[in-house]
């Protein structure tokens, strides 16, 4: 069922309805990502047992160190929990069951690349764009001596969490769009 806000557009057609499952897929660039956490809390709890003026700087690293090793799951879990994916022959969207409304739309001709990344059991997400680099790139802001810095931005447009990824492949391929497949 459609939420009550969105309509289609003349002559779109939905191909496939996917509900998320309530859990995540870590590949190796959250992997890491968590390692790096737990580097950057131990880091910060030197600095708050350390004498001097860092004791403070010490609270304000631990306090993003947990939210990037811990909170920062909690928060991605209610957000993706009342979520339907839509794929429609026009467009692909997220929309929220519970306010009815849509979070993000893409039209199919924006998509230039989909990346699947799946375990063994095809579980996994699907990204639209190019995935995020844990490394980021040499032109942002965060980099260390002119070289990547570590990355923490999520993708933008991706379905989260979804089981069966091996079924709605064919829907992409059908609607024209070559899909990268990548096992963890």
């Amino acid at each position: 069922m459609l939420p009550t806000k969105m309509l289609l557009n003349n002559n779109e057609i939905i191909k496939k309805e996917i509900l998320p499952r309530k859990s995540f897929f870590f590949n190796t660039t959250e992997k890491l990502r968590i390692l790096f956490s737990f580097f950057y809390l131990f880091i910060s709890l030197f600095f708050i047992f350390s004498r001097a003026p860092l004791v403070f700087f010490g609270l304000a690293m631990l306090g993003i160190g947990l939210y990037l090793a811990f909170f920062r799951w909690i928060l991605k879990y209610f957000d993706i929990k009342n979520n339907r994916y839509f794929i429609t022959n026009q467009r692909i969207f997220i929309a929220k069951s519970s306010e009815s409304k849509i979070v993000w739309q893409k039209s199919l001709y924006e998509v230039d690349q989909i990346n699947a990344e799946m375990n063994g059991r095809f579980f996994g997400n699907i990204i639209f764009g190019e995935p995020e680099n844990i490394f980021g790139k040499n032109d942002e802001v965060f980099s260390f001596f002119r070289r990547n810095g570590m990355n923490f931005k999520e993708d933008k447009y991706a379905f989260l969490s979804v089981e069966n990824i091996n079924e709605i492949i064919p829907i992409f391929e059908e609607l024209g769009l070559k899909v990268n497949k990548t096992f963890y």
